[in-house]
């Protein structure tokens, strides 16, 4: 069984290429699904068969608890096969966050049912008052800001990295837009750092008359004087004043788009911490870690 549904906004805070795994469960079922960026999908919904607290007394119920015991042993081996065989197999999960109604959750997880790459991922637990897809959407509004805390501290710790690099000169960070382009371009990026306050923009500029290509990078406040006056810029080769524009974008999507080319990882950081306001303000919000050294 499959679903996809969109989530609000607010998930944007979660980088697209990062997945989060949730699994909401009780004694009647489990769900395990899948959110990554904005998006959340239904890998998997598993029913019980478990058959709920008998109330009589004496040996028929004890004998009855002991197979309800032996169901539920059953149906949390069902679930731990599903979430690992499904949570193993997905790159760049990030993690997984356990919700339900009632004790069932916590008692799963103390059944060491989890692979050991898996129980590492795991963030945090939440209550919720339902089970299924309204449970997942509960523990998404529910983990909201949890996740935003810790995108905050996976930011840190990128721009640590980087200003480690660069304070003991190991050759393994550049800073600029033109400078981490360059490395884009040898391919040599390893992590690609743009900083949300980026407000800058891409042309790609070509004479008319001998076919020479220049880029620019402009302030946006800027492109508009800027394309008023292309009219009067001169080619370096031919020395004529015929430029057009070819191709115009915003330059973190152009510089993403490089980063995709080379399998480079892109990490967008807010300006909500001392680190994201430094790599604005210090190195012009575009940053690079290498893959080598560059000298």
């Amino acid at each position: 069984c499959e679903h996809r549904f969109v989530l609000e906004p607010l998930w944007e805070l979660l980088r697209t290429e990062d997945a989060y795994g949730i699994v909401v469960i009780d004694a009647k079922e489990a769900t395990i699904a899948l959110v990554k960026g904005r998006r959340i999908e239904i890998l998997k919904e598993v029913t019980s068969g478990v058959p709920g607290k008998h109330r009589a007394g004496g040996q028929s119920a004890r004998r009855f608890e002991r197979l309800r015991e032996m169901a539920l042993n059953d149906y949390y081996r069902r679930v731990g096969e599903h979430i690992n065989e499904l949570y193993l197999k997905i790159p760049n999960l990030k993690g997984i966050i356990f919700g339900g109604p009632g004790p069932t959750k916590n008692e799963f997880l103390e059944r060491d049912l989890l692979h050991y790459e898996l129980k590492d991922k795991v963030l945090t637990v939440v209550d919720t008052a339902y089970t299924g897809i309204e449970g997942v959407k509960e523990v998404v509004d529910r983990a909201k800001d949890f996740l935003e805390g810790l995108r905050y501290s996976e930011e840190r710790r990128i721009v640590q990295e980087f200003l480690r690099h660069v304070g003991r000169d190991t050759g393994l960070a550049t800073y600029g837009d033109r400078e981490v382009m360059r490395e884009l371009k040898s391919a040599n990026v390893r992590v690609l750092l743009l900083s949300e306050g980026v407000e800058r923009e891409w042309l790609r500029l070509r004479c008319r008359e001998c076919g020479y290509i220049e880029e620019r990078i402009i302030e946006r406040g800027e492109v508009e004087d800027f394309m008023e006056g292309l009219a009067n810029i001169i080619c370096p080769r031919c020395g004529k004043a015929a430029y057009e524009v070819v191709e115009h974008k915003e330059l973190p999507e152009r510089l993403i788009e490089m980063a995709d080319e080379v399998d480079a990882r892109v990490e967008v950081i807010s300006t909500e911490t001392e680190e994201g306001e430094m790599l604005l303000k210090s190195f012009g919000g575009v940053a690079a870690i290498l893959r080598h050294r560059t000298y």
